[in-house]
């Protein structure tokens, strides 16, 4: 709990800086504020983004609550990923697939590719073993993309064979 009353008395510090209007925060409105953000399974990165969103897209007056932080800071996120251009979203599709090669469970290695590409702090840090696997494995895929299209025959593709007499056709 201690890390969410330390991102929460961080984010209402930015929410003062931001307006100068907002009230000192007491210990009790810190708690109250890190409750709320313990259970939005988002980071100090993310809160903190949500601030400066929130402040950047509300009307003047808006008075910000902790729902109302977790509300853009979700919308921040997602909005950044969307902002991503498709060859990005390829390569983050490849990156998850390599992770789960290697053991990591779907959900988590989305989760530590889109933290990656958006610049932010990974959710658990791959040991040396299993970062040289996953490089590996990368290097490998892309070497395989990299690689000219074979040549499609199509030239046997219909061809039936005939038969030159009578005796070899069947049936």
């Amino acid at each position: 709990m201690t890390e969410w009353i330390e991102t929460s008395a961080l984010v209402l510090a930015k929410c003062a800086s931001n307006d100068p209007w907002f009230p000192n925060p007491s210990q009790a409105m810190v708690i109250a504020w890190a409750e709320i953000f313990s259970t939005s399974h988002l980071t100090r990165e993310d809160l903190l983004a949500g601030v400066t969103r929130a402040y950047r897209t509300e009307d003047a007056g808006y008075r910000p609550l902790p729902a109302s932080i977790v509300k853009h800071a979700r919308a921040g996120y997602f909005e950044s990923l969307a902002d991503l251009p498709d060859e990005r979203r390829e390569s983050m599709e490849d990156a998850a697939h390599a992770l789960m090669e290697i053991g990591i469970q779907p959900p988590d290695a989305h989760k530590y590719v889109r933290r990656i590409v958006l610049g932010r702090t990974p959710p658990f840090q791959l040991t040396t073993e299993q970062d040289t696997e996953f490089r590996d494995i990368l290097a490998e895929r892309q070497a395989i993309k990299s690689m000219p299209p074979k040549p499609l025959d199509v030239s046997r593709a219909f061809h039936r064979p005939t038969p030159s007499k009578a005796s070899d056709a069947q049936p």
